[in-house]
């Protein structure tokens, strides 16, 4: 249990902490010219601290079409199940074949 709550920690550390050091981590200058290589994954860095709108806040409503595959699976299954019971002459199960 002690084991679980670090590794929660860890991550909610974690967690914590990198946002701040991405934003804290300056870019190379690109306005200089031929100074800096843009070779050190800078690009990374930019590519997620810009990538706030890649978070879509729209939450779609899909309740009326979850409803109706759900009516539609239920009406199927009713169909497919038999009102008499399945009969069977053994009342019990094959022995277990031993390898």
């Amino acid at each position: 249990m002690k084991c679980r709550a670090s590794l929660a920690g860890l991550l909610l550390g974690a967690l914590l902490a990198l946002p701040p050091l991405a934003h804290a981590s300056p870019t190379d200058p690109t306005w200089i010219p031929g100074f800096y290589d843009d070779n050190d994954y800078d690009d990374v860095i930019l590519f997620i601290t810009g990538a706030v709108t890649a978070v879509d806040s729209h939450i779609a409503d899909t309740g009326g079409l979850v409803a109706v595959c759900l009516s539609l699976i239920a009406s199927s299954r009713r169909q497919l199940v038999s009102a008499r019971p399945l009969e069977s002459l053994s009342t019990r199960a094959p022995p277990h074949p031993f390898s």
